[in-house]
């Protein structure tokens, strides 16, 4: 974390680190919102081959709706741990780390697959690589738990949420996904509004 003045209130170099932090998080958003709702659109109105085949059209879609899955929530999670000048401590930092190596692997199993123009497992990789995703983004919400900035009960399902909004998405579930982000983008505006105006530090919930 960077230093504090000494009558608590944020230097301006914290709060050069929210807005940057901030701005990641809403780039992060924002990607990963296009892709459940491509991924929405495509898996509700569009027939897939599920992965007995070659790639139809619907196919390439659903499948480069996974990218931004896989790019969006890294973003975010680099945006907060940002926002809240590092206060998620190593249990965060791991976090933002595993979620990242698993999230990257995914994205190569992606790009494989359009290239290939068929579902490419690498293996267990796919699996393995979602289920290290959700692993690491439950130890950056762990990391982030007592830190206030982030509700608790967003921090418990963020990682479920995204599982089954993206790569474990069943029908409309990436909507639950889109919403999560929304939610978080307005959390995480209003504290960075807050600390602007000279308010408090947001309190540990």
């Amino acid at each position: 974390m960077t230093a504090m003045s000494t009558d608590g209130t944020a230097t301006p170099q914290d709060q050069d680190r929210r807005r940057a932090g901030y701005r990641w998080a809403l780039i992060g958003a924002a990607i990963g919102i296009l892709g459940a709702l491509l991924e929405a659109a495509v898996g509700g109105f569009w027939a897939t081959d599920s992965g007995a085949g070659a790639y139809q059209t619907a196919d390439y879609w659903f499948t480069a709706s996974a990218l931004p899955a896989a790019v969006g929530p890294l973003l975010v999670m680099i945006g907060v741990r940002r926002q809240q000048l590092g206060a998620d401590g190593r249990l965060g930092l791991v976090g933002v780390l595993v979620a990242g190596v698993c999230l990257t692997v995914l994205v190569v199993v992606i790009v494989l697959s359009l290239v290939a123009g068929h579902d490419v497992q690498g293996g267990p990789s796919y699996v393995l690589g979602t289920l290290g995703a959700v692993v690491g983004m439950a130890l950056f919400a762990a990391g982030s738990w007592r830190v206030g900035l982030v509700p608790r009960w967003i921090l418990a399902v963020w990682p479920i949420v995204w599982a089954i909004g993206s790569f474990f998405a069943v029908s409309a579930s990436p909507l639950l996904l889109v919403a999560l982000y929304i939610g978080l983008l307005l959390i995480l505006h209003r504290a960075l509004t807050r600390s602007q105006l000279g308010g408090a530090e947001p309190d540990r919930v």
